[in-house]
């Protein structure tokens, strides 16, 4: 890539967004999304999802608790208004499976650097081509958002949460095997009996075993984990367990894991081959009531090219600017 991903994220994070405020529906309610959600965020960051009333409630009141300051009048205008336009049960179908001009060979050939969908629909760096919506977590069960299925123990962990104290922000902490999810390029190496993932973010690698192996009686507990996997037709099934216990990691891996984690990944070619699906099952009977269920979509960009060194070299002590410390 000829522009490193990390400059540019942050040059759009640091734009206004009030100005595309005024494509949001006119309705009571309006102006206090606009004051309130539009002041970090652009409208395509809610005004692309259906989520229920409860799950409107859920995102307002993480909103308060990051900081955003709405009257209590303003939070109920708020989440009334985005239930009215935005509101509804998602979609969990899968895109549309590949055409049938796509070989088996072709379809199980996922080598290439990859972006995700929302670098395209959410950050317009680069031409949108009707790339699918992401699907956040969900219940499998009750399909209600991975935040209102939180265990006690869940919670409590992110009672104790700080963003001056962030694992991934301020001391380097990895992801995890997703994270192919952060706004950054990742690219697959197909090898005998192995898929390799590069990493732009923090050039980490997650290895695949796809040699038959099963996993270690006694797994190393690592934020990675250990994988394994298999094809399934033309889907790649990834297994992997051997997590070590994980507290929130920014906005990328928000909620909380326990050791007892286990993701299931289905990965596949979707719209004529240019487009990455990966769906995943996420079981945690310490961390969630009922297992979870989430789509998302990535774009094989030949534009991008080679990913970017991006190594974090330096850890941050964000506890400094801790405002409740200074007093």
């Amino acid at each position: 890539m000829k522009v490193s991903t990390a400059s540019v994220v942050l040059t759009i994070a640091a734009s206004p967004f009030l100005g595309r405020a005024q494509n949001l529906p006119e309705g009571p309610g309006k102006n206090a999304v606009m004051k309130v959600c539009t002041e970090c965020h652009g409208i395509n960051r809610f005004s692309g999802k259906k989520m229920t009333l409860d799950d409107w409630q859920d995102t307002v009141d993480r909103m308060v608790s990051n900081g955003a300051a709405p009257t209590p009048a303003e939070q109920q205008e708020i989440i009334l208004y985005l239930n009215e336009h935005f509101g509804g049960t998602p979609d969990l179908t899968p895109a549309k499976t590949q055409p049938s001009q796509l070989s088996s060979a072709e379809a199980r050939d996922l080598s290439g650097t990859f972006m995700k969908a929302g670098w395209y629909m959410q950050l317009n760096m680069g031409p949108r081509d009707n790339l699918p919506t992401d699907v956040p977590l969900r219940g499998i069960k009750s399909q209600k958002s991975a935040r209102l299925l939180l265990t006690q123990w869940s919670k409590d962990v992110l009672a104790k949460y700080s963003i001056y104290s962030d694992v991934h922000a301020s001391h380097c902490g990895s992801v995890g095997p997703q994270t192919y999810m952060t706004p950054y390029a990742f690219e697959f190496l197909q090898t005998p009996g192995r898929v390799t993932l590069l990493m732009e973010e923090f050039h980490e690698v997650r290895r695949i075993w796809l040699d038959g192996r099963g996993h270690p009686g006694d797994p190393n507990p690592t934020v990675m984990g250990h994988s394994i996997g298999n094809w399934d037709g033309d889907t790649l099934v990834v297994d992997t367990v051997g997590f070590a216990e994980t507290g929130p990691r920014g906005e990328t891996s928000p909620l909380p894991r326990s050791e007892k984690r286990h993701l299931t990944e289905r990965i596949r070619r979707v719209l004529d081959g240019r487009v990455l699906e990966i769906e995943s099952i996420d079981e945690d009977p310490i961390a969630f009531k009922e297992p979870l269920r989430g789509l998302s979509y990535y774009k094989k960009d030949p534009g991008l090219g080679e990913i970017v060194y991006h190594a974090c070299e330096f850890n941050i002590d964000y506890s400094l600017h801790d405002p409740k410390k200074a007093k």
